[in-house]
């Protein structure tokens, strides 16, 4: 099934060509996993979508807020779906744009392995640099990697190019996160594992690490996507490990988030 891009104007959602010249520069986008007319924290992705278009953009309110009260009635209600809000730049000004896409299937695992370079221009925000860490990926591709891990210039460890980090360090019984001091996009999916670390009384970590740090722990990899994905390698990284059952666990903690789209 192939995506298909709608354009809001004028208090509705009318598809648009792919080909269409005037599609424009992504300024903002946010996008969640759809399954059944569930979602994990649509309400935050929302807002994350909405603080950063009204910030970062010349969108209107009142053409936002409009955008943002039709969502929820736009989604469908049946099927595995990984929909994408958009603000894009034309020459008319900002517009806002839905697309439609089907979910892939989903991972629990996968191979990491250090990115090339940071290519990324506004690491608090999520859009105008896809393109540019999409292009991470393809790269560590033909080392067998799924992810690419953005590190410092010493070998900090920052976040995945489409993801964040969640580490239960060798001997720990408690998850390590990069500190947001560190740059890099707040992921909801991240701030989701942070809630049910404390239903369960565990006081997180928030730590700089170095690759080397990894050696002996379990890295998770964190998306609206996947949930959580467990990386099983680091390509000429450290030793990672995986403790049977504990990523399955916090898995259906988080899906058991999810809420309708639509009450009633």
């Amino acid at each position: 099934m192939s995506q298909i891009l709608y354009q809001f104007s004028e208090g509705r959602f009318s598809p648009i060509e792919w080909c269409d010249p005037s599609r424009g520069t992504t300024l903002v986008a946010d996008s969640f996993r759809l399954e059944d007319g569930l979602v994990v924290a649509l309400e935050s992705h929302l807002q994350r979508f909405s603080a950063s278009v009204a910030a970062h953009t010349d969108v209107s309110d009142d053409t936002l807020d409009a955008f943002l009260a039709a969502i929820p009635g736009f989604l469908p209600d049946e099927g595995s779906w990984f929909p994408r809000l958009e603000a894009v730049a034309t020459p008319g000004g900002a517009t806002l744009r839905y697309r439609q896409r089907p979910a892939p299937a989903w991972e629990t695992e996968l191979v990491i392995a250090r990115a090339p370079h940071d290519p990324r221009r506004y690491p608090h925000l999520k859009g105008p640099d896809l393109e540019a860490l999409l292009e991470l990926r393809t790269q560590v591709a033909p080392l067998g990697a799924q992810e690419a891990i953005i590190t410092t210039a010493d070998d900090g460890l920052v976040e995945g190019a489409y993801s964040t980090l969640m580490i239960w360090l060798h001997g720990d019984e408690v998850p390590t996160f990069i500190p947001f001091s560190t740059p890099h996009l707040p992921g909801i999916t991240e701030v989701e594992m942070r809630e049910i670390a404390a239903s369960q009384g565990l006081e997180v970590r928030d730590h700089n690490l170095l690759v080397s740090d990894l050696d002996g722990a379990e890295v998770w990899i964190l998306s609206a996507l996947h949930g959580i994905r467990v990386a099983t390698s680091f390509v000429a990284g450290p030793r990672l490990t995986v403790a049977p059952g504990r990523r399955e666990q916090w898995q259906a903690q988080w899906l058991a988030r999810a809420r309708p789209v639509r009450s009633g």
